[in-house]
């Protein structure tokens, strides 16, 4: 990947701007990014100066995603994803992401958001050849594939397929970053809930080894941070996500608590090769004064856990998480949806948000219809829980059957699949295993799109 160049300066605001600025840090980031402005035109910084200098003539990496950049100005919210890889010493890549946080910053509302993303949680990957796999795996395929954009533009590309979520910008860091950004900040205090005891903790050499974290306040530098964040030996991939949630406001405290301006030269340097972004300095700087605004009781955290996913095993044997779409979309809407009294959200997609279940079945004699819709509608990201065939196989018409109140999810099936309203019925106290149900007939064909 050839992502690196001069761009370090930004990855570094990328970098601050999550822990300082959209999670919260708001004062210290204003700061930050102010003073590290003001430096860059310091005589007395000329290797600063050089890099600015240098960054401002580099054609900046396009990253392609379905959401235009926002219009911060008129208070239209920014959605950032952010991306953590085990990326280790000679390694060249492409990896999988451990951690994938979706961040919300609402400028008409003063109020921000953080949801967490399991790493098991089985999708559809939008990428040629890709399938239903882990969301883990996006950035792996993106970069394995040379996806435009590469790992980042499928992983932003997967959030917004599956969760109608617009993802504006990413910031992906590594161990090495996070570790550096934590001890650049002198440490960070975490009250541990419950002591922390992982006989299998996974070295970056490839063994392992115990972990004992006491419960209680613990002040933690870099690596035990990031220890405490990466352990889910004790509890499960959850008790993890709660964890990093701590570590990253435990962040934004401290960065509240002292001058982040003393560091700026040395994270400049140290920070070049562990954190990357596709925002510009000026795009981070103009969120700054309207991130100010938030107040720590204006920001949620949220995860998609076992409340909004179950645990299956695939054919496979592998165990991953299957999405309660319903349920995900209604936490989605609650997060990132217009608030009633008219503040600024992003735009979700009402298939998505209704997540409908559907079922398709064959009415016709002609065998692998119901799979050729199933994938029709797999594409455009509706949730198809169940193929198969009817007992009668001499269906003339398409029937569309609704068990449950989707009528958005409806009136998109009827106009693709060409179905007459006729032939549209209404069953809501029928069984509740789906919400709508398709009997294929033979006047049905495969939409050209």
């Amino acid at each position: 990947m050839q992502r690196k160049t001069t761009q370090f300066f930004v990855w570094l605001l990328g970098g601050m701007l999550f822990t300082m600025l959209v999670c919260g840090g708001i004062g210290a980031g204003y700061y930050f990014f102010d003073t590290v402005r003001s430096y860059t035109a310091s005589a007395a910084l000329p290797n600063i100066s050089n890099i600015v200098a240098d960054f401002s003539t580099q054609p900046q990496a396009a990253v392609p995603t379905l959401a235009p950049a926002p219009k911060v100005a008129e208070g239209e919210r920014v959605n950032v994803l952010l991306l953590g890889i085990d990326r280790r010493e000679g390694e060249h890549g492409p990896w999988r992401t451990d951690t994938m946080i979706v961040a919300t910053l609402d400028p008409k509302t003063k109020s921000a958001a953080m949801l967490t993303i399991p790493r098991d949680l089985y999708v559809p990957i939008p990428a040629p050849g890709a399938g239903e796999n882990r969301i883990n795996t996006a950035n792996f395929y993106g970069d394995q594939t040379n996806y435009p954009g590469g790992g980042p533009a499928l992983a932003k590309k997967t959030i917004e397929y599956n969760f109608a979520i617009p993802i504006h910008y990413y910031v992906l860091i590594d161990f090495d970053g996070f570790r550096k950004i934590i001890d650049a900040l002198g440490g960070i205090d975490i009250n541990v809930p419950q002591a922390i005891d992982d006989p299998e903790y996974p070295t970056e050499d490839y063994g392992v080894m115990r972990l004992q974290i006491p419960a209680g306040m613990q002040h933690m530098d870099g690596d035990l941070a990031l220890k405490y964040a990466r352990t889910r030996h004790t509890d499960s991939d959850f008790g993890r996500s709660q964890r990093q949630m701590q570590v990253i406001m435990a962040a934004r405290d401290k960065a509240l608590k002292i001058n982040a301006l003393a560091q700026a030269p040395q994270l400049l340097q140290q920070l070049r090769d562990t954190i990357e972004t596709d925002m510009t300095p000026d795009q981070i700087l103009a969120l700054a004064p309207i991130a100010a605004q938030v107040r720590p009781d204006n920001i949620k955290t949220r995860s998609i856990d076992l409340n909004l996913a179950y645990e299956i095993k695939l054919n496979t044997g592998a165990d991953v998480l299957w999405p309660d779409r319903e349920k995900i979309g209604a936490l989605i809407a609650e997060l990132f949806a217009p608030p009633q009294n008219g503040g600024s959200g992003a735009t979700i997609n009402p298939l998505k948000a209704e997540a409908a279940r559907i079922v398709i079945l064959n009415g016709t004699a002609k065998d692998g219809l119901a799979a050729m819709a199933s994938r029709y509608l797999k594409s455009h990201g509706l949730n198809v829980i169940q193929i198969g065939n009817t007992e009668r196989r001499d269906y003339a018409k398409t029937i569309l059957v609704n068990l449950a109140d989707k009528p958005a999810t409806a009136e998109w099936i009827q106009q693709r699949f060409n179905i007459d309203p006729s032939n549209i019925r209404q069953n809501p106290t029928a069984q509740s295993d789906s919400d709508i149900r398709i009997i294929l007939g033979s006047d049905w064909t495969p939409p050209l799109e």
